[in-house]
């Protein structure tokens, strides 16, 4: 790859992209005006609104005729509050609904002593205010009663009511406290402002090429295709970068301006000489924000290069942002810190490394992790994009769009569903899934298990009813070998001890999860009734689930010769459906083993025995537990001892058989072409 020529397509799209004013816009403007209005300006709303408040009256009415101390308390002046009127009603309930009242006092007598009773109405911010005044009066009222009873006795006040005295000392340093404040919020806003610096030139350098019908003219000039995807990913990455610096840079300013003025930074604990303390924690910041940028520009060009048109490009990136977006609140969670496991988890692990660094937390093998784990998924995404470059398929617009948006007379027979059809078909029984399935099951229990393995199996006929495609091909309806067999059984059991294995260390770190296991058992199991157990949780998933993953997605994904691509990511798509954290990894495998049957066999009957089997054994399992009144045995890992290591090498040598089975068997490249 030649320096100069990055360099030339580098300098070639900045030019483009500082041409169009919408991305200097929203590049450069918008976080230097955004942040400036929305701090101040709201800062400066609520202060007034306090102001407002604290300003209005305040009106109360009494049953009966309130003693003169009690009066005198209530009507004491308060700065903070405003003056508080006692007046008459009539209508307790008509007058608090007009608000011509704030609060009704009723007082009772009863046995030589009185009982408030405070009505007011909680929609109305006035009368919360005035029940809060009525209880702090009421408080000081009685205390000055027992205070009375108590000198009437001659005892000592303060020795009686107040034994024993307490103050709150605080040991967290300004700066600390300042660090607190900023990173609850600062890394949404940062991610915001990366996904607006990195989204807007994506959409320009791919789809806006398309567009203009420049793209092809770059391919007759004498560089590589690697050389042009570099130039345009640096030109993308800088502007994410200098977004997100820009970003930054008006959050400080803004914040200092807070401090000068109207002592405002005082009151939320920060000040000019403290901020000085988050020089470092800043530059750490700006590193690491600025790896998340070059994964968000990958990313966004990878999805915008599937759109023939801007428009098409602003509708692709949507799903882009939320997922972006919603995993950035995680700093506002206090329980979720950066660990281990999260600091492997892309967007999750940025925002809480911000987080942590700004409130003097980190720990440098954390952030260690952080920065190897976001360079892997440079590489990963910068590879991916360079891979889709060599796609004309995908560069040129020729790629299919959603099959299901055409009219059904348009579409050919014979069609086979395309990537994008895969993904829309996921998504939306994703969304079922969550919504509808969820509701079946909580509601129907075994009967709602059932249904929603028939809205599993219905999504993918209908859709491939509706696309014409071929139904033999798409799902792969061919009667296996009994060598695809063995072979699949060999490789399916090396894949569940493996399995075994990863549950059991997922536990050793997350022995919560062990507690949904658990429910999740009981839940699905229905006591002394196999043959339904076996129906509802073996046979029905092994047809549905297998139709439409190793069936529709897998065909979907797979094009014309992107096997291994179909093959990982259907298996990952499966064990993301499950939405368990314990499960999602050996599921992943499970299905990514599955769709290696199919591969080879081209039959999706393998992976519908192998799903059987692997849900059978569960369910007669926990039937068994059930019917002889046992716990289910607990297993943990307690490190790589002889016995750990003996069934690693055992599940490598039965997944070792199963594929050589696989690979020997009488599937020839001649049929693996007409899978």
């Amino acid at each position: 790859m030649r320096s100069k020529i990055v360099k030339q397509i580098f300098k070639k799209e900045m030019l483009d992209i500082i041409r169009d004013k919408k991305t200097i816009f929203m590049m450069i403007i918008l976080p230097m005006i955004l942040y400036p209005v929305l701090m101040v300006g709201m800062s400066s709303f609520m202060m007034m609104s306090m102001s407002k408040m604290q300003e209005e009256d305040i009106n109360i009415a009494f049953s009966s005729k309130p003693s003169s101390a009690l009066v005198s308390i209530l009507e004491k002046e308060n700065k903070d509050e405003g003056k508080l009127n006692i007046v008459k009603s009539t209508d307790r309930e008509k007058d608090l609904e007009e608000q011509k009242i704030d609060a009704y006092v009723e007082i009772e007598n009863k046995d030589n002593a009185q009982n408030y009773k405070i009505y007011a109405n909680s929609s109305k911010e006035n009368s919360m205010k005035a029940t809060s005044r009525v209880k702090e009066s009421l408080d000081e009222y009685k205390r000055d009663i027992v205070e009375n009873k108590i000198q009437e006795q001659g005892l000592d006040v303060g020795n009686i009511l107040e034994p024993l005295s307490y103050e709150d000392v605080e040991v967290a340093k300004d700066e600390e406290i300042a660090g607190h404040m900023l990173g609850q919020f600062l890394p949404v806003i940062l991610i915001v402002g990366v996904l607006l610096g990195a989204i807007y030139p994506a959409i320009d350098v791919m789809a806006g090429e398309k567009e203009r019908g420049t793209l092809e003219t770059l391919f007759t000039l004498p560089i590589t295709n690697l050389e042009l995807v570099m130039g345009k990913y640096l030109a993308v990455s800088f502007c994410a970068i200098l977004t997100a610096v820009l970003n930054i840079a008006s959050i400080l300013l803004t914040m200092i301006y807070l401090v000068a003025s109207a002592g405002l930074g005082e009151q939320i604990g920060i000040s000019m000489s403290n901020m000085n303390q988050l020089i470092l924690p800043g530059i750490i910041t700006i590193i690491c924000v600025g790896l998340f940028s070059m994964v968000v520009s990958a990313i966004s060009m990878c999805v915008c290069s599937l759109a023939k048109s801007f428009k098409d490009a602003q509708n692709y990136i949507t799903p882009v942002m939320l997922f972006v977006m919603i995993p950035s609140y995680v700093s506002m969670i206090p329980t979720i810190k950066l660990d281990s496991f999260t600091a492997a988890i892309p967007v999750v692990n940025i925002s809480l490394l911000i987080k942590s660094v700004l409130t003097f937390n980190s720990d440098i093998n954390l952030i260690a992790v952080v920065f190897i784990s976001n360079f892997a998924f440079v590489i990963l995404s910068v590879l991916l994009l360079s891979k889709m470059f060599n796609s004309e398929e995908i560069l040129f617009g020729g790629s299919k769009s959603f099959s299901f948006l055409e009219k059904r007379s348009n579409i050919k027979k014979g069609t086979m569903p395309s990537v994008s059809d895969g993904a829309i078909l996921y998504a939306v029984g994703l969304v079922l899934l969550i919504y509808l399935g969820t509701i079946l099951q909580i509601k129907f229990k075994m009967v709602g298990i059932g249904l929603t393995q028939v809205m599993i199996i219905a999504m993918p006929l209908l859709f491939a009813f509706y696309i014409k495609t071929d139904f033999k091909k798409t799902f792969s309806l061919k009667v296996p070998s009994i060598k695809h067999i063995l072979g699949g059984i060999v490789l399916w059991a090396g894949v569940y001890i493996l399995m075994s294995l990863i549950i059991q260390v997922i536990l050793y770190f997350f022995p919560q999860n062990m507690e949904v296991v658990e429910a999740l058992n009981e839940t699905i199991i229905i006591k002394d009734n196999l043959l339904l157990n076996l129906f509802v949780v073996a046979i029905m998933p092994a047809i549905c689930e297998e139709m439409f993953f190793r069936g529709f997605i897998y065909t979907s994904f797979k094009g014309k010769n992107s096997y291994k691509a179909a093959i990982i990511c259907s298996g990952i798509l499966f064990g993301f459906m499950h939405m368990d954290f314990i499960r999602i990894i050996p599921t992943s495998m499970l299905g990514i083993s599955f769709a290696y049957c199919v591969y080879k066999s081209g039959s999706i009957f393998i992976p519908m025995i192998l799903h059987f089997i692997n849900n059978a054994l569960s369910v007669v399992v926990s039937h068994y537990q059930y019917s002889k009144g046992i716990k289910a045995v607990e297993t943990s890992f307690d490190g790589f001892n002889m016995e750990y290591i003996a069934l690693l090498c055992l599940s490598a040598v039965l997944i070792a058989i199963g594929v050589w089975l696989l690979r020997k068997s009488k599937n020839s490249k001649e049929e693996v072409k007409n899978i």
